[in-house]
């Protein structure tokens, strides 16, 4: 390390910044300890400290009380004000979204579609099949959400994987179908990654994810659902409210 007329402690979060922006230290790895830094640095606990209160201000670092200093990863936004797809939110901040096909089958139903029974009955017609397409999704090359989608049969025939592994599905289903959303509604809930999805996402024990649910409609008729598990890390969600004088 240089040495330069800087206070110590900004010589120290200088290093560890730039070795956090070449990528020495990955998004959500665990910085060495307060004392290794010291020893590394030759200096005292206090200026380790200093530096790594700022760069935790700064938004480099995410202290876990008791486990460690992370490296935070970036976030992206995912506006609720307006129908988004995840790829074409991404596509507007010049990031390439890649897909990974898991698994694509024809099914009648499975243990998710027999909690929606409710809202099936209400806009799905009786033995209705589904394409049940599981997908990777990364952006660039790191994984950002595992993604599910049930896609219904009678409105998509046939589903081709292979043109699903760039881009966004909507704009294929737009392209060979025609298909025209009208309507969309989500929830969001936390959610406890599996082992399985934590290894699919290649994150930490230490990372919590959300559950995104979104039904979408064409007129009366639901033709998609989509059950996708973000990472907690690596997305927030938005929304803005208008508040009505009358009501306040």
């Amino acid at each position: 390390m240089e040495i330069d007329d800087k206070p110590l402690y900004r010589q120290v979060y200088d290093e560890l910044r730039k070795e956090i922006e070449n990528g020495t230290y990955s998004e959500n790895g665990i910085l060495p300890t307060e004392r290794a830094l010291c020893a590394s640095f030759h200096v005292s606990r206090s200026t380790i400290r200093r530096a790594l209160d700022d760069l935790q201000q700064d938004g480099y670092i995410v202290k876990a009380q008791g486990n460690g200093n992370y490296v935070k990863p970036r976030v992206f936004d995912q506006k609720l004000t307006n129908f988004h797809s995840f790829a074409g939110s991404l596509d507007a901040n010049h990031i390439r979204m890649k897909n990974q096909i898991l698994d694509c089958e024809l099914i009648e139903s499975d243990k998710y579609l027999d909690s929606l029974e409710e809202e099936l009955c209400r806009s799905v017609p009786a033995g209705s099949r589904w394409h049940k397409l599981t997908r990777l999704r990364l952006a660039e090359d790191y994984p950002l959400m595992i993604e599910v989608s049930y896609l219904l049969q009678s409105r998509f025939l046939s589903i081709d994987p292979d043109l699903l592994k760039d881009g966004s599905l909507y704009a294929y289903l737009k392209k060979y179908y025609n298909m025209e959303i009208t309507e969309a509604y989500e929830t969001l809930s936390p959610l406890l990654p599996t082992s399985k999805q934590r290894m699919l996402l290649g994150i930490p024990a230490h990372v919590a994810c959300m559950l995104c649910e979104r039904f979408c409609y064409e007129g009366d008729y639901l033709i998609i659902i989509h059950r996708t598990v973000v990472r907690g890390d690596k997305y927030k969600f938005k929304t803005s409210y208008f508040v009505d004088d009358a009501s306040t």
